[in-house]
């Protein structure tokens, strides 16, 4: 059975120009041959994986690694710096007491356990409370016998509420009876002091 007349699909409207054309497409869609009537195997196999293979990295999967990464970095950095394993272990505290050229001070050293590499003891002073020094002023922690200044710890300034500093010393702490925290000079007034616990 034969399909329908050009001119009964195109009907009575058409410039003549305009049916030329039609005409022109017409016949050249009508040779185009017919498609095969077995689709080749290879060609079924490849439309049927279409959307069923899954990529494994994903850009979702991806930043969940990401995530999941950071996450624990974070956590193995806080279990770290809570079980204080970088740090010195300190076997003592002492709390420094303020005089009377410094009521509002206070401070606390904590001392290490001696490096048997080096012979050096660390030593953490925490002090606040002492006023801001101007120019090249600054404090000393020293080490003091039968009241006079006997040995320096070091050097430091302050500059807010709160100031730590970490400091070494090779000396016997046993050897001397105070800590003493007074500015520069060696014959400045102490502002805090505590006795030499060994």
């Amino acid at each position: 059975m034969s399909g329908p007349d050009f001119r009964e699909l195109t009907g009575d409207d058409m410039t003549p120009e305009e049916l030329a054309a039609l005409e022109r497409v017409d016949s050249l869609l009508r040779s185009v041959p017919p498609p095969p009537s077995d689709v080749p195997a290879s060609l079924t196999r490849a439309v049927g994986r279409i959307g069923s293979e899954r990529r494994l990295w994903t850009p979702r999967r991806l930043a969940a690694v990401a995530a999941l990464a950071a996450a624990l970095a974070a956590l193995f950095f806080g279990v770290g710096r809570w079980t204080g394993s970088g740090g010195p272990h300190y076997r003592l505290s002492v709390p420094l007491r303020a005089t009377a050229n410094a009521s509002m001070a206070k401070g606390l050293i904590k001392v290490a356990d001696r490096n048997g590499a080096t012979g050096n003891e660390e030593i953490e002073l925490r002090v606040s409370g002492l006023p801001k020094l101007s120019g090249g002023d600054y404090y000393v922690l020293w080490l003091a016998k039968n009241g006079k200044y006997a040995a320096t710890c070091g050097t430091f300034n302050v500059g807010g509420d709160t100031t730590t500093v970490d400091m070494s010393v090779s000396y016997r702490l046993e050897d001397y009876d105070a800590w003493v925290v007074s500015r520069h000079e060696e014959n400045s007034p102490w502002l805090l002091q505590a006795r030499i616990a060994t």
